[in-house]
């Protein structure tokens, strides 16, 4: 498995070493991919749109306290816990973070899904007009 440095610097020693352990399981490894695959969506750069919502799902995958978070770290050997809180550090200390284009593209998507999902000609108006508002200023950007 390929991880970045900077990944494991975040991390931290205890979790580094059990990501790039390559003594463990196959299924075990595949798993510790996962999170790996994660964290390098987390610290994607580039602020287009589709790979903003990347970063912002994989985000909120960490920052959650879902059972999905729980079960694949579980299996990769490592505590939810203590994954979501070096996670959170990095988020704290400015290590991981979002731009404003990045931030801009996330609400864009989220509220063209919802104009998707609205029926009301009102709701989708006004939806309409934001997003309209929204493209325009990440243009500017």
């Amino acid at each position: 498995m390929n991880i970045t440095q900077k990944i494991l610097k975040i991390m931290g020693m205890e979790i580094a070493s059990k990501l790039i352990q390559s003594d463990a399981d196959c299924e075990t490894r595949l798993w510790r991919a996962v999170i790996n695959t994660a964290l390098e969506d987390v610290m994607i750069t580039n602020q287009n749109r589709t790979e903003a919502v990347l970063k912002g799902a994989a985000h909120d995958w960490f920052a959650s306290d879902s059972e999905d978070f729980e079960y694949v770290c579980l299996n990769a050997d490592l505590d939810p816990k203590y994954v979501r809180k070096r996670y959170l550090d990095a988020m704290e200390k400015g290590i991981i973070f979002f731009t404003r284009k990045q931030n801009l593209n996330i609400k864009y998507t989220e509220l063209y899904d919802r104009l998707r999902k609205t029926k009301n000609p009102d709701d989708r108006k006004n939806i309409t007009r934001y997003i309209n508002q929204l493209r325009k200023t990440i243009f500017e950007l």
